[in-house]
């Protein structure tokens, strides 16, 4: 017993938060674009990009975004190829799931997504139809959705890009496509297209900020920033701003 003890004690402190406070200074890793949570516009940079901003605001610190294009390319959260060096906290389409607490903590969600649909004109089925599958945020169930489209008799088209969805909508080549609802919201409203969420039989899931599994005291000092939000309406504010569906308490 005194040996498990004395182990607790040579235990490294927790200086995550003291170690931002030191710096001055909040690194978050985030996506180069994945709208509305980052858009790349000065003028209105995202959801994420706006919310971190004003949690660094309030711990007194800056702020410094590192752009990771991997984030909105892998499925597995471990093959993004970020370490501690370099930001203290992920955002811009973080989903807290099985798969991605494995890797990282959460903080509680402030925004919900899910899978959606998104075409020039109203799709009454998904039979014999080229369906573009544009990958999301990584923790959200694709064997489900693949299950759905299959069951659903799409004919599945694999894109890389939102400009290479556009184009084949846009051009007829495509009949729908699928993807994180968030960004084909986001979509659908810039292009004047019909939206649609799918109910693959998952639900909803949380969108959080990430961070490092052990960096307690700066995940402590986040949290409760993200409360006093809720509370203060700024979450609110910036959903509406962004035209998205907040989780407010």
């Amino acid at each position: 017993m005194l040996a498990i003890m004395g182990s607790v004690y040579l235990l490294e402190a927790d200086t995550s938060l003291s170690e931002v406070r030191r710096i001055g200074r909040l690194t978050v890793c985030m996506p180069p674009e994945y709208p509305p949570l980052v858009t790349g516009d000065a003028q209105a940079p995202g959801f994420d990009v706006e919310l971190a901003g004003e949690v660094a605001r309030r711990m007194g610190v800056g702020l410094t975004i590192q752009s990771n294009a991997a984030m909105t390319r892998d499925f597995n959260p471990r093959s993004w190829r970020i370490t501690r060096a370099q930001c203290q906290v992920l955002a811009g389409g973080v989903v807290s799931s099985e798969i991605t607490r494995s890797f990282l903590d959460t903080t509680p969600p402030h925004l919900e997504t899910g899978w959606a649909l998104i075409s020039t004109t109203p799709v009454a089925d998904l039979n014999g139809k080229a369906v573009a599958f544009l990958a999301g945020p990584a923790g959200l169930d694709r064997i489900s959705l693949s299950r759905f489209l299959r069951t659903a008799g799409a004919a599945t088209v694999i894109v890389g890009t939102r400009a290479e969805l556009v184009e084949g909508l846009a051009s007829g080549r495509l009949d729908a496509g699928v993807s994180e609802a968030l960004m084909l919201g986001q979509l659908a409203a810039d292009q004047g297209w019909v939206f649609r969420a799918l109910d693959t039989g998952d639900g909803v899931f949380p969108v959080s900020l990430g961070l490092w599994k052990g960096d307690l005291t700066l995940k402590e000092r986040i949290v409760t920033i993200l409360a006093d939000m809720r509370r203060d309406g700024f979450i609110a504010a910036l959903a509406d701003r962004y035209g998205v569906v907040a989780l407010i308490e």
